[in-house]
């Protein structure tokens, strides 16, 4: 038997560890196929300290990522082989988790904070009702369906937004999910001290150390390879990948599938034809199809392998589409004035929204260092906004038409650090990203517009990662990756030990106890 994984990121590495510690295949039996450079897929970054680093995503995880964990504690960390991923998230954020004491400020830098999160009783109950909504009543619907306009000026809007990255004109399907999924955390949006982060960036502190210890085991990575054609034959009501093709280097290479072969294949990407800017350019927008052209080659052949159109096209980016920014500095002067606003401690503070930036920009500062590797004296920051197509409120630019230092001084005028700005910017390299389709996994879709983990019918092949159907689970999220990658591998080897339940927000007393008194109290 031979495992073919299409996609190196963090679904398709979960999927290579569950073959060989659950499923018992070698390792030089497992191939991953990615079309880019490197590993790692969304949580991938660039750069580096002499041209600037470049994050151009983040994730945010918290304690009842069941299966994110189980995979973690089987991996060693990359700083300490004699513990575990897991083991270097929890002593780490025991020590340094966040405790954010000014989450969103106002044009005046002062926080806003408010009872019940700024909600009306009749936003409450209408939070409570679309939750309590059957979800097959929200096929199509948007979350501005639900909700007056007072809703999303509120506080936890904004809090919800800038975490979440949902926006009115998304799916009420996966906002209702994400209620349910994270309830646990609503009393804590603004300080964030239910959050968890890794150590380091999260390529280095889980993509890495899971990378090494697949190699180790002979599994093989061929990067530059683009899958670009699945062929299936037909028994009756079963369906067998029967071959692959792919593209390397000019070269078009087709590989047999027997029908003991296994094919796991994850469509779609959030960091599709992402650009990177600089100082002196803006991230250039240039849009192809390649992402997603072999998910809509095979929903040719069976209308249950999904609809990609639902999430991407370039009808879709001005409701998808990401700026983020990665800020290198040669000084600490931002990150200290940040931290001390917030009045804790440096590295701890977590996400800062500025409300009344007409972009919603939101920073985060880092736990120094955040790169492995990073030499003393660089402090490195990120940001990003949900509104990228608006005119700045200092830079009288939309923001994805600015260069990184337009977007620098915008950030440090929100900040009011009007008379540092010379200081920081000739210090820093401001290095934006344009991600059109990050917020594709959000937009409005129904059920059967995302394929089922394994199709009904399949014997050898299934769909992992964000564009995969898992009932229940909130997408957008680490879980949700190796959620989707542990069912296939447990349903396809038909192996007796299953993925653990989904952690929902409305059976846990306590977490529903703590939300009404949040939003009631």
């Amino acid at each position: 038997m031979r495992a073919h994984i299409v996609g190196a990121g963090l679904s398709s590495l979960a999927a290579a560890v569950y073959l060989i510690e659950d499923g018992g295949l070698q390792g030089n039996d497992i191939c991953l196929y990615d079309s880019s450079d490197r590993l790692g897929g969304a949580m991938a970054t660039f750069g580096g300290p002499d041209i600037g680093y470049v994050l151009p995503t983040g994730r945010v995880f918290e304690k009842h990522y069941r299966c994110a964990f189980d995979l973690f504690s089987r991996i060693p960390s990359s700083s300490d082989s004699n513990q575990s991923i897991n083991d270097e998230i929890a002593a780490f954020n025991q020590r340094h988790g966040y405790d954010d004491r000014a989450r969103i400020v106002d044009r005046q830098g002062r926080i806003v904070t408010s009872a019940h999160f700024g909600l009306s009783a009749a936003d409450i109950l209408n939070l409570v009702k679309l939750a309590l909504a059957s979800e097959e009543s929200l096929d199509g619907r948007r979350i501005e369906e639900f909700f007056s306009e007072a809703f999303f000026q509120s506080e936890f809007w904004i809090l919800w937004t800038t975490l979440m990255n949902s926006l009115p004109q998304h799916s009420a399907i996966e906002f209702r999910r994400f209620m349910i999924r994270f309830l646990d955390v609503l009393p804590s949006l603004s300080n964030m001290r239910a959050i968890l982060r890794t150590r380091f960036n999260q390529y280095d502190a889980i993509v890495t150390p899971i990378a090494d210890w697949l190699r180790k085991r002979g599994v093989h990575f061929w990067t530059h390879a683009w899958v670009d054609d699945v062929q299936f034959q037909r028994s009756g009501h079963e369906i067998t990948a029967c071959s692959m093709s792919y593209l390397r280097d000019e070269v078009r290479t087709s590989i047999e599938l027997s029908s003991d072969d296994l094919l796991l294949v994850c469509v779609g990407s959030q960091v599709a034809d992402l650009a990177f800017g600089s100082m002196a350019e803006p991230a250039k927008l240039e849009l192809s199809d390649r992402s997603w052209s072999l998910w809509r080659k095979l929903s040719r052949h069976n209308p249950a392998f999904g609809r990609p159109e639902a999430f991407f096209g370039p009808e879709h980016v001005s409701d998808t589409k990401w700026v983020t920014f990665t800020v290198t500095s040669r000084d600490s002067m931002f990150v200290d004035f940040i931290s001390a606003r917030s009045g804790g401690e440096v590295g701890r503070s977590g996400l800062m929204t500025f409300r009344d930036s007409s972009w919603l920009l939101t920073v985060a500062i880092f736990h120094q260092p955040e790169f492995v590797g990073q030499p003393t004296g660089l402090t490195p920051w990120w940001g990003f906004a949900l509104y990228p197509d608006r005119t700045g409120d200092f830079v009288e630019k939309p923001m994805s038409e600015c260069t990184g230092a337009e977007i620098l001084e915008e950030t440090l005028r929100h900040a009011r650090l009007d008379q540092q700005i010379d200081t920081i910017m000739k210090s820093s390299i401001c290095i934006p990203c344009v991600l059109p389709y990050a917020g594709a996994v959000w937009m409005p879709r129904k059920h059967s517009d995302r394929p089922k983990v394994v199709p009904d019918g399949s014997t050898n092949f299934g769909f992992i990662g964000q564009f995969s159907e898992l009932p229940k689970d909130a997408c957008f999220t680490m879980e949700y990756s190796v959620r989707s990658a542990r069912e296939a591998v447990s349903t396809l080897l038909k192996l007796d030990a299953k993925p653990p339940a989904v952690y929902q927000g409305t059976h846990d007393p306590h977490a529903l106890y703590e939300a009404a008194r949040a939003l009631w109290a």
